[in-house]
């Protein structure tokens, strides 16, 4: 099964677009979808969050749809996991300063114009992959959704000062950078290293 999801949300886009099939060429191993929908787009992305997700998320959509801009804020209510890439034909002054704001605050990876060349695109979707595979946060929260819903909200660590926390809070003390989550955060990768060098394990090229 295909673990890397690139979902393209666009209603001028089709499957035979040509930055789709260079996508297809450049990552041959990730399952790449096309949504004319962002509603649709959006559910895609909520049904597949156990998977690494980048999403080219267009910024405007016919009228009475959502925008770009709330497709986003959508996603970012569920996880910070999904890297999302805003393409705009708009002229980046046209876009409200608000809104350039929230795709700052909401870790929105870049904006590109939908004119930009492909190679400059890809370019952008091949750090993007790289960025969620190194991303502690990322590898936690996968590994977390393999689990049951009632496994999930089970105490899994006390804390020092008699706190119980769950998986997902061990998951939320590291995204809102606590000194608590740097701690775990530190703590996690000291032990993938200590794990690694005592078992002499040799690392794979997946």
């Amino acid at each position: 099964m295909k673990e890397t999801e690139i979902v393209i949300i666009d209603d001028s886009f089709e499957i035979e677009d040509p930055l789709v099939v260079e996508l297809g060429i450049k990552f041959p191993d990730a399952n790449i979808t096309v949504k004319n929908n962002p509603d649709d787009g959006l559910k895609y992305i909520l049904a597949n969050l156990s998977k690494k997700i980048v999403v080219l998320l267009d910024y405007n959509f016919n009228t009475g749809q959502p925008k770009g801009h709330d497709i986003l804020l959508r996603i970012r209510n569920h996880t910070s996991l999904v890297y999302v890439i805003i393409m705009t034909a708009k002229q980046f002054t046209t876009i409200p300063n608000n809104e350039l704001v929230d795709f700052v605050n909401n870790n929105a990876l870049a904006i590109v114009q939908n004119t930009s060349d492909t190679k400059e695109i890809v370019s952008i979707v091949d750090k993007a992959i790289q960025q969620l595979s190194v991303r502690v946060d990322c590898a936690l929260e996968q590994w977390i959704s393999k689990h049951s819903e009632d496994d999930q909200k089970k105490p899994y660590l006390l804390t020092s000062d008699g706190r119980e926390l769950t998986l997902r809070d061990i998951l939320k003390e590291i995204r809102t950078e606590t000194s608590l989550g740097q701690k775990l955060e530190r703590n996690i990768i000291m032990l993938a290293i200590d794990l690694l060098t005592r078992d002499k394990k040799q690392l794979g090229n997946d």
